[in-house]
């Protein structure tokens, strides 16, 4: 029989999701510049969904206490939570992203990025769709044994291949880049808006003594 005082299940490599809410006083104001912004049809519009022109949204003016809101959350969750020793961190690239009624965004990751993030804003609608994270296995199409599961898995996340967030305006979820996810087919009648970035340490990555430096001033 097994002695359950000396049994332990160990989480092993998990991946971490930060999440919080801003709600601060300009949000509004930000808001209004944003739905201001021109959106493009990049074609594949089923597929990805909508994004803006400005792929650099979030350098605007308009934005600026979300963008500080933003790199302070960066800060805590590269150094207390992922123990990356980095104290400043920069947003690459930053997008609007609208998935209409009927639109979803197919699985992926993000790359030439170390963290990635999402802000959800707009109206709540429980049938919009916030954010799918998938089982690294899953995503990389290596063929694995498929057994056959309990009906509810939900006590033990250990046996999830997904995980999905509730879309709640206002919320702010990072993440590593290399985490699968994908957003669900947006079955509301309203637009699913977010803003969605991906973030470096300023001025470079990697360690010089482990011959993995790349320090973006010597490469421009």
């Amino acid at each position: 029989m097994i002695n359950k005082q000396f049994t332990e299940v160990l989480p092993l490599f998990p991946s971490p999701l930060f999440t919080t809410i801003y709600n601060g006083p300009d949000l509004a104001n930000t808001i209004r510049f944003l739905d201001r912004s021109q959106m493009l049809d990049t074609g594949k519009a089923n597929e990805y969904g909508l994004h803006s022109k400005d792929t650099y949204i979030l350098e605007n003016y308009e934005c600026t206490p979300l963008r500080e809101f933003i790199l302070e959350c960066l800060v805590y969750f590269g150094r207390e939570i992922l123990m990356y020793d980095y104290h400043q961190y920069s947003l690459s690239q930053s997008w609007i992203s609208h998935k209409t009624p009927g639109q979803h965004h197919t699985m992926h990751t993000h790359p030439n990025s170390l963290i990635s993030g999402v802000f959800y804003y707009g109206e709540e609608d429980p049938d919009i769709p916030a954010i799918s994270f998938h089982k690294p296995i899953v995503g990389t199409n290596v063929s694995y044994l498929a057994p056959k599961y309990q009906a509810d898995r939900r006590k033990s996340e250990y046996a999830w291949e997904t995980f999905s967030v509730n879309y709640t305006p206002g919320l702010l979820l990072l993440f590593p880049s290399y985490v699968f996810h994908s957003v669900p087919v947006n079955k509301s009648n309203k637009v699913r808006k977010s803003i969605a970035f991906n973030v470096q340490p300023t001025g470079g990555i990697g360690q010089e003594e482990n011959l993995t430096e790349l320090l973006f001033k010597k490469v421009m």
